[in-house]
């Protein structure tokens, strides 16, 4: 399939400008899709984030790359002149604000930034269910709204929201934080359909686990002093190239919603009745086993 070859080529920086006449019609040519584009990436400190901003601006894009922590943006910001740091918390309006008005009019928008948090639904606090929908979901529709408009005025643009494939198999002891990842599969879709006939793109990835801080920070309750052990699943730069093409291929079938690895997206099957009712009771034994110690301090 034409597709998929142009896209092994791309992971190799065989492509410059593709010939193909269906690579054309899709607009594959890497310089037609992110060559001198601009681009807000949140959650760019670390893992996925970080790893994002880096493949976009090595393709040409200049890259907002939003975080709290400015020693970490800064360092990121060292790796190539195209990317510029910019401290923000998405969980404050005054700062979602303030981060698009120094952004622009952005062609590229992907919500990244998240956090999770271990605990069973009956002894968690309101406090941390607001926190996590506030940064989840409230953040990343808010930045939507703040970037759409201008895209929509231009009739080109891109969004891209990073969901997880617990949203496909959610379960203790992260149920509410699979519930905000439906959220924003939901509400991924639903944008999708409604700008998909106004030249704006709309896309949703979803990782399963990746070598990341997420799982130190979702047991330490999201401390600032939490550095990453190395964790298990993929590496980050894949879930990027994940990102990189569905930006690329918007128009493409299949590039609309994306599992990393791929295999994951079969997680949607297991939502059978039969299918279902084993992971409910393999559900009820793994929540015999002790949750991680959380111990709250002040957020990064």
């Amino acid at each position: 399939m034409l597709v998929s070859h142009c896209d092994d080529l791309l992971d190799h920086h065989f492509i410059l400008d593709c010939s193909h006449t269906r690579c054309h019609e899709w607009q594959c040519s890497e310089h037609m899709r992110l060559k001198d584009q601009t681009a807000v990436v949140t959650g760019a400190s670390m893992g996925i984030g970080r790893a994002t901003a880096l493949i976009l601006a090595r393709r040409g894009v200049t890259v907002w790359a939003v975080a709290r922590t400015e020693e970490r943006l800064e360092a990121l910001a060292a790796q190539h002149e195209r990317i510029r740091p910019l401290i923000g918390d998405v969980s404050l309006d005054d700062d979602r604000a303030r981060v698009m008005d120094i952004a622009g009019d952005v062609d590229i928008l992907v919500n990244n930034a998240g956090i999770g948090s271990f605990g069973m639904v009956e002894t968690m606090p309101g406090e941390e269910v607001r926190r996590l929908f506030e940064i989840n979901v409230m953040g990343l529709i808010d930045l939507t709204q703040r970037a759409l408009p201008a895209m929509l005025r231009r009739g080109r643009g891109h969004v891209c929201n990073v969901g997880s494939t617990i949203s496909y198999l959610p379960g203790p002891p992260l149920s509410v934080y699979a519930a905000t990842k439906f959220a924003v599969e939901g509400f991924s879709d639903g944008l999708r359909r409604e700008v998909f006939s106004r030249g704006v793109g709309v896309s949703l990835i979803q990782p399963g686990p990746v070598r990341t801080a997420f799982w130190d920070r979702a047991s330490a309750g999201d401390r600032a002093d939490v550095r990453d052990s190395g964790g298990f699943g993929v590496p980050a730069q894949w879930v990027a190239k994940a990102i990189m093409r569905a930006i690329r291929f918007d128009r493409v079938p299949g590039y609309a919603t994306v599992a990393v690895p791929r295999v994951l997206g079969l997680g949607r099957v297991l939502d059978t009745p039969g299918i279902s009712f084993g992971v409910d009771l393999f559900a009820a034994m793994a929540r015999r086993a002790p949750l991680p110690m959380v111990e709250r301090g002040p957020p990064q």
